[in-house]
Formats: C-alpha cells, structure tokens, sequence
C-alpha cells in the first residue's frame, strides 16, 4: 500500500518539485542522449530522394467506373470494378513497380556518378552491392554473414539478375538486393486525381534522379502495353492477312498479264473465257487487297489511340538536399527519450519501490 504522504507526492505538484530536485541528473542524462544521437545521425549515410509527378490518361471505362466507385466508397458501398473492360487500374502500380520482374529489369539499368569523390560507371545492381556505404553498427553486425558469403559466393552473385514472368531463379544475394532497391522506391497514388508520386532515394542525388526517371518511363511502357496489347494483337492479324491478299493479288495480276500477251490475237471463245476467269480473280483479289489495306490502316490508328500517354507534371531533378538521415528529428528523439526515461525512473523509484536507495 502507498501511504499518504506518498499518494501526496503522485500529483503534478509533487511530480515537477521531484523533478526540480533532480534537475542536474536529468539535465546531464538529456545531454548524454543529445550527444549519443549525434554520434549516430552521423554514422547514418545521407540519402537523396528526387521524385517525379506524372498523371497518367485513364481509360474511358476507368474514368467512368473511378469517379462512381469513389461515391460509392463515401457510402460505404463497394463496387465490384472487376468486370470493367480495363482492369488494371492506378492503385495497381505501386504492386506493378514493387513486382519481381520490374525490379530485376531496373537492376540493368546503367548508371553513373561519384563514390568516396571518385567517378563510378556501372549497373544499378552493381552499384548497389558494391558501392553502399553503411553506418558501423552494420557493418560490425553483418561481419559474421561476409565472412559465411565468401565462402558460398557464387558466379551468379557477380551478374545482374535476369528474371521474367514465367522465370525467376535468383540467388540470395541477388533476392537481398532487390528488397533493398524495393525499400527505395516509393510509389504513392492519389485516389481521387489518379496522379502518381513516384520517388528514389539513393546515396548519390544524380544517380537518384537518373533511376527515378527510368522507373517512370518503365512504368508507362508497361502501362501501355497493357492498355494496347489487344489493339496489337488485331493489328498483326490484319497485317498477316494484308501480306497473304497482297501476294494473291500480284499472283493473279501476273498470271493475267501473262495469259494476256501469249493470247492478244486469238478470237477463240474458250480463250476468251479464261481471260475473263483470269481477270474477275485479279478483280475479287484486288477487291480483298484493298479492303484489308484500309484495315490495316484503322488498326494502325487504334493502336495509338488505345497507348495512353502520361503527362509529366514534375520531372526527376538531383537533389541537392539530403532527405535522410534527419538529425534534428534524431536529436530531439533522444533528448526526450533519455528525459521521459529518467523522470519515469525517479517518479517509480520515490513512489512505488519500498526502498528507494
């Protein structure tokens, strides 16, 4: 049980006239925390985050189905979009750029900048299993699995991955890094514009800016290849049949030719009538050759229309400010915690221990 004079000393008024008592070891815990959080905000490598804003053209089903479903999700009712003709919808991307496949595309991706002050020109993959810098607590940390990985290394660990939708063999190493590249990377999407907030952050503003702007183009080739894949996939069959029709066409337009200079001055009917057969072939195959090229030519045109273009409203520029680490934020953190801990040891040890020495 606590005494009276003790429940006295548990209200503000006793809590603030402990903790003036104990100013002077609060005080020097707080500076000890402010010092340790420089020591660490330090040993952190900076980062540099550039961003790029694009708003992407909707389909006419997804414009229609996106401003219904958002109504509809203000009431509480959840459309089922699924039957909507375009099914890949913008809330898709961050999964789209998070995928396997997109990452180990990205890992390919040249790049160039300075390390240590010194100029490097390798792969994204490279660069991100050889030219990180990482504070001391990890490194000492992950001495131990360095030293195990030399040892289990292999000759696939020094190539970019390779990967597909149908394949992906990767080593551990190689599935560590891709995590890492997916941890920097960020895709935000604004559920009533649509628009789409892509941002990187690497150790080299440059090289930060130049794998933002892939990311991005990535993703609209991707975005419309899927939104023209069936535009594409009639414009080669009307191309294939366009070929056949041209080469029946130019078939029957010889052998007619040729009947015609081998017979110009026969008068005999049956002459006459394969003449005509040969020319009414050379008519209809004319007749399909031309149909099939005004197709080709509207299917050429519905290939454009269906590939969306997405309007970049804010380009990937380097950085000149470091995004992380945030060492005011780091400080502030440790000078309150080591202030909440040591007003909470005093508070607990005066009120709640039978013996407070």
């Amino acid at each position: 049980m606590i005494e009276s004079g003790d429940r006295q000393k548990c209200n503000l008024a006793g809590i603030l006239k402990m903790l003036w008592w104990h100013r002077s070891r609060i005080i020097r815990n707080c500076i000890y925390g402010g010092v340790l959080a420089v020591i660490i905000a330090f040993s952190i490598p900076k980062e540099y985050t550039a961003t790029v804003v694009l708003a992407p053209e909707l389909s006419k089903s997804a414009s229609m189905t996106g401003g219904i479903g958002s109504l509809a999700s203000l009431a509480g009712v959840d459309l089922n979009l699924a039957d909507a003709e375009d099914a890949l919808y913008p809330e898709l991307y961050p999964q789209i750029v998070s995928s396997t496949p997109f990452l180990c595309d990205l890992m390919s991706v040249k790049v160039s900048g300075l390390f240590k002050k010194e100029p490097i020109s390798t792969d994204l993959y490279h660069y991100l299993k050889d030219y990180q810098l990482r504070p001391w607590w990890e490194w000492l940390a992950g001495a131990p699995g360095r030293i195990r990985a030399r040892g289990l290394s292999s000759s696939a660990d020094s190539l970019a991955p390779v990967c597909d939708s149908d394949n992906c063999m990767l080593t551990r190493s190689q599935q560590m890094l891709i995590k890492t590249l997916d941890r920097r990377i960020s895709v935000i999407v604004d559920k009533g514009t649509s628009v789409i907030t892509l941002s990187v952050s690497m150790q080299n503003p440059v090289i930060s800016a130049e794998i933002a702007r892939k990311v991005s183009s990535k993703l609209q080739e991707y975005i419309g290849s899927y939104r023209s894949a069936k535009a594409r996939q009639d414009l080669e069959a009307v191309n294939r049949l366009y070929l056949e029709a041209k080469n029946e066409f130019f078939d029957a337009q010889q052998k007619y030719a040729e009947y015609n200079d081998q017979h110009q001055n026969v008068t005999k009917m049956k002459y006459q009538i394969e003449m005509d057969r040969l020319e009414n072939e050379k008519n209809l195959a004319f007749g399909v050759y031309n149909q099939l090229s005004s197709q080709l030519t509207i299917a050429k045109a519905k290939v454009q229309e269906q590939t969306p273009v997405c309007v970049t409203i804010q380009p990937a520029v380097a950085p000149f400010k470091a995004s992380h680490p945030q060492k005011l934020m780091i400080g502030l953190l440790f000078v309150m915690l080591a202030f909440f801990g040591t007003a909470a040891w005093y508070i607990v040890r005066e009120n709640f221990l039978s013996d407070p020495k």
